[in-house]
């Protein structure tokens, strides 16, 4: 049904995008997996309680020999699924319609069928960015207390479809659910170094003399030497 999941994680501390390629489809066996009705599971990076996940989008391939038509009113937007307790997750925005929005190719038509219903259809062996987040969406793991590499959270990304036979008969509602797996890792908090300042010594209070402040001491000291002469003087009459 639909290929493989891109999405971009970004960091508090560094930014890295995923191609197609990047991630690891594996079993849907675990228990995160079942209770969430995953038909295609991955897993993918690790974050830490301050990691901002956005740049998520979600492909749509057909693989079918014929088309397969999807209805705007049976979509469901996609969600992540906190998996351990005391995990979580903050979306902004909150609303998944102001979060999501469809890829440029899926141009909502007019059902043939004058249901009033809006489709689009996906011809066989094409590929399409079905699903992506809007520019500055994304989720934030705000808490987490789950040990170091546990999963800790499933993006799910749904899609319901309608086969369509050879001779253009639909079938009925199926639904595939995509879902990517986050781990955890430990938190890094970085401490700014702390300056220390040196207090200044205390200053003595000092008496400066200058050339000026020397001469006018000197003089003062010849009028009181000229001045104890002049009274001796006076005694000895």
């Amino acid at each position: 049904m639909k290929g493989l999941l891109g999405v971009a994680l970004l960091l508090v501390t560094s930014q890295t995008f995923a191609s197609v390629g990047d991630y690891r489809e594996i079993d849907c066996n675990a228990d995160y997996f079942t209770a969430n009705n995953c038909s295609a599971c991955f897993e993918w990076k690790a974050v830490a309680v301050g990691d901002q996940i956005n740049g998520l989008y979600d492909t749509w391939t057909n693989k079918n020999a014929n088309e397969q038509i999807i209805y705007k009113d049976e979509q469901s937007m996609p969600e992540i699924v906190p998996v351990i307790a005391g995990t979580v997750f903050l979306a902004n925005p909150l609303d998944p319609v102001a979060y999501w929005k469809y890829g440029n190719q899926v141009i909502w038509t007019d059902s043939a069928t004058g249901t009033g219903k809006q489709e689009f259809m996906l011809d066989a062996g094409k590929s399409i960015k079905f699903l992506e987040a809007d520019l500055g969406a994304s989720y934030t793991m705000t808490a987490n207390n789950a040990p170091n590499g546990s999963v800790v959270g499933v993006v799910k990304f749904p899609l319901s479809y309608h086969n369509v036979d050879a001779d253009g008969n639909e079938g009925k509602k199926e639904t595939h659910i995509e879902c990517v797996s986050y781990t955890t890792k430990p938190t890094t908090v970085t401490v700014a170094p702390v300056e220390v300042v040196k207090p200044e010594p205390k200053k003595l209070t000092t008496v400066k003399t200058g050339p000026e402040e020397s001469l006018a001491l000197f003089a003062i000291a010849l009028l009181i030497a000229a001045g104890v002469v002049v009274v001796r003087n006076r005694k000895s009459v």
